[in-house]
């Protein structure tokens, strides 16, 4: 967008994780808000990061919003007259899924996506949200990283927790508890080494797993991986579209994975962790044979390079009179 002469800023709440990933980027970004206690009612954390987040867009002075998977900014972008736009690939939450509704002028999803959408507000897209990042145009792993940690490709497992564990909500819908987290991965290393990917929750006896790399460099280690394993649906949806194969252990599923798992054969939603285990012993010792290669090429042929169409997107809706 800033080749094409647009002014671009990112707005961001300055998790750690956001700040180290912007470390080596030239992208100009703006913390909003700020991190409450796990106790703080959500309406009174998320009307704070809205109001503070209207300030800024007023100093910035923006012609158009985007964002994925909320809008931080409703209902008060209408306060602004400017245009909004939401990328959907999970269903939000109650208090944010009126907002968006109600407030963003396009919501756009992956053509995979089931939930029920405003019609007059819907586009789709043949794509995944993984490959905004994760497609050739603009990503090729550098083996380096292996080279560093002294390990070949397909050595290892890496096994990746969601953060709702540490955040205490929706433990139904996910059947791994913490015990059976460590478990998991110490079972795992009779096959080959385990690294837990630290970006998410990691358990304190795992600490020792997790690699000591900058956290750009986790997608790196993604794509020579031998398996994925846990329940972090995120590096799920990216194992796949790099030819990783991934078992995510959930109740809850994303659109994502169902397709992965249905039209490529990718990966494996499993709701029991002794089932996992089984299968992921199949996979590792060859037992069970995937054809990770084909399946990645056929993701690369079907779905849309995100980033272009969301550029196109932009040049679209100024013609069209949404911008000014």
């Amino acid at each position: 967008m800033e080749s094409r002469g647009h002014d671009v800023l990112l707005f961001h709440t300055g998790n750690e994780l956001t700040k180290k990933l912007l470390e080596p980027l030239s992208i100009d970004d703006k913390i909003y808000g700020r991190s409450f206690e796990l106790h703080t009612p959500h309406l009174i954390s998320s009307f704070y990061n809205k109001t503070t987040l209207l300030k800024d867009l007023k100093g910035f002075d923006s012609d158009l919003i985007l964002s994925v998977n909320g809008l931080p900014s409703c209902p008060f972008n209408s306060l602004l007259g400017v245009p909004s736009v939401v990328f959907l690939d999970t269903e939000p939450n109650r208090h944010e899924k009126y907002f968006i509704y109600n407030y963003a002028d396009k919501i756009i999803s992956p053509e995979c996506y089931h939930a029920d959408l405003p019609k007059q507000k819907l586009l789709s897209h043949s794509s995944y949200h993984p490959l905004a990042y994760l497609h050739p145009n603009y990503f090729s792993s550098d083996r380096g990283i292996l080279d560093e940690l002294d390990i070949g490709p397909k050595n290892y497992v890496i096994a990746s927790f969601g953060s709702h564990i540490e955040r205490k909500i929706d433990l139904k819908r996910h059947p791994l508890r913490r015990r059976q987290m460590i478990d998991l991965v110490r079972e795992l290393e009779d096959h080959c080494e385990v690294f837990v990917d630290e970006r998410s929750y990691v358990p304190k006896p795992l600490k020792d797993y997790c690699p000591s790399i900058h956290p750009s460099k986790y997608l790196d280690l993604l794509a020579e991986a031998a398996l994925v394993i846990g329940d972090n649906p995120v590096v799920s949806a990216e194992a796949g579209v790099l030819g990783t194969p991934w078992i995510y252990i959930s109740n809850y599923t994303t659109c994502t994975l169902e397709d992965q798992e249905i039209q490529y054969d990718i990966g494996s939603q499993i709701t029991n962790l002794e089932e996992a285990k089984d299968l992921a012993d199949m996979i590792l010792t060859d037992e069970l044979k995937l054809d990770t290669e084909r399946a990645r090429k056929k993701i690369l042929k079907d779905k849309t390079d995100l980033t272009k169409w969301m550029v196109t997107l932009v040049r679209a809706m100024r013609k069209f009179g949404y911008l000014s």
